[in-house]
């Protein structure tokens, strides 16, 4: 080999010392590329010994709000006659037991022109299995029994004489009334009878509710308030 070809041979392969360098650089390039691949695999040792606090405990559920109490409810200071005419369900009762038996009763209030108010109540008997109808007339009087001179703003509770028996009137009183004319509560004409009415056939459980408080504060019931069902009104 020529002299200029040996040089240059011996330039391209590292000496001893250099071929020690080379494999410490190699050497280091391996350990640190086991140790990044190890580190993964540690972790996923120590998570799965340790796992954090959220993985490891479920959520605990949370506990629906409680119900909200039933809203107090007040009565209308007065009756305006004009706003309680109109189509009325009752919607629970307390009755005579010759009238307990109805259902699906309801009242259909028509102010006359001389004052009074005609009375169209219907309900549906189920021991004969057929709708009953019948007519009333009553007007508004005072604790004397006198017709009023105006029928028309009346001091709670309003007293109506209904004239079911000819000239014999029977009393049929309006004790509690909301202000926005959506239910009442009314007395008689039996000295047990007591009622709900409402412009709605069915009612919210709350404000339901509400009603049997207020008829319990007002002392109205002298027998525990029936409820019929829905198939009842």
């Amino acid at each position: 080999m020529p002299p200029a070809a040996y040089g240059a041979h011996s330039a391209a392969f590292p000496s001893g010392r250099g071929w020690l360098k080379v494999g410490c650089s190699l050497l280091l390039s391996l350990v640190c590329a086991s140790s990044a691949l190890a580190a993964p695999a540690a972790s996923a040792k120590r998570l799965a010994k340790n796992p954090p606090a959220a993985a490891s405990k479920a959520a605990a559920p949370v506990a629906p709000a409680p119900p909200a109490a039933p809203a107090s409810l007040s009565s209308a200071v007065e009756l305006d006659l004009e706003r309680f005419m109109g189509l009325w369900y009752k919607v629970a009762k307390v009755d005579e037991p010759q009238e307990a038996l109805r259902t699906r009763e309801r009242y259909e209030f028509l102010q006359r022109y001389d004052g009074g108010v005609r009375v169209i109540a219907t309900s549906y008997d189920p021991l004969s299995n057929r709708w009953d109808r019948r007519q009333d007339y009553m007007a508004p009087v005072d604790t004397k029994g006198a017709a009023f001179s105006s029928h028309y703003q009346l001091a709670m509770p309003v007293h109506f004489s209904i004239s079911r028996f000819g000239p014999f009137g029977v009393s049929y009183y309006v004790v509690a009334l909301d202000p926005s004319y959506q239910w009442a509560m009314v007395s008689g004409p039996g000295p047990q009878s007591f009622s709900i009415l409402s412009r709605k056939s069915e009612l919210e459980p709350e404000l339901r509710s509400s009603l049997e408080q207020l008829a319990n504060r007002m002392q109205l019931l002298k027998a525990p308030l029936r409820w019929p069902g829905p198939e009842q009104q």
